[in-house]
């Protein structure tokens, strides 16, 4: 069973993301899992492949946060940024930013279009 939402909350569909965006609440599923990269000053990012009912997205945890995530769990995300990474979009959590496991294995998703397979400008 999934969490209900905070009166007043609500959840942007990865379809509405757009570059820079911050601050937004969203839910997705767990897809795929990659193999954690280190950065040269020591820093762990967990690289996941996340959907919901509109489109997938590459989400990037940094830190210990991404040990715990496993493919088919679903995670609501408050305070959610979508940054630009060599001109693709990427979903990650905002420095204060919240992400709770709220179920898992039940939830519908696409997979096309993936928003991080789409080359973004910058203007």
């Amino acid at each position: 069973m999934i969490a209900p939402l905070k009166p007043g909350q609500q959840l942007v569909p990865i379809s509405k993301f757009r570059p820079s965006m911050r601050g937004f609440d969203c839910e997705v599923i767990v897809l795929e899992t990659a193999v954690p990269t280190t950065t040269r000053d020591g820093q762990t990012i967990h690289t996941f492949l996340v959907a919901d009912k509109t489109a997938s997205i590459v989400m990037n945890v940094w830190g210990t946060d991404g040990k715990c995530i496993r493919n088919g769990d679903i995670l609501r995300i408050e305070g959610a940024e979508a940054k630009l990474f060599k001109g693709f979009m990427q979903l990650t959590t905002a420095r204060f930013g919240k992400m709770r496991r709220v179920g898992e294995d039940t939830m519908a998703f696409k997979e096309q279009p993936n928003m991080s397979e789409t080359i973004h400008g910058t203007k």
